[in-house]
């Protein structure tokens, strides 16, 4: 079942179920629950970036491909390498009032 093959290859890039939650974006819990099996129809989504993070296909994932064959990793828009952008600048602070 899916929840074996993420614990699988989960173990085998040595990547904590905290780590995988963090990168996920999810729980600690839901990620415990997938891999005990309890959570029977995981959302696309979440199969995807799984797939993303441990760098297997999601047909590996779905029992749809029998070995975890590597997928080459794309990076996300978020993570392309852009030009750095100069430090904002600070405005000038404005005069005090005057006190009557």
């Amino acid at each position: 079942m899916i929840g074996e093959r993420v614990k699988t290859a989960r173990e085998q890039r040595v990547i904590h179920q905290a780590e995988l939650a963090r990168r996920l974006g999810c729980s600690v819990n839901a990620l415990s629950m997938l891999e005990k099996n309890a959570i029977t129809d995981p959302r696309a989504s979440r199969i995807v970036g799984i797939a993303e993070v441990l760098g297997v296909s999601a047909d590996y994932l779905l029992g749809l491909q029998e070995d975890a064959q590597t997928v080459p990793r794309v990076a996300k828009v978020s993570e392309a390498v852009t030009a750095p952008t100069p430090p904002a600048k600070r405005p000038r602070p404005r005069p005090a009032a005057p006190v009557n």
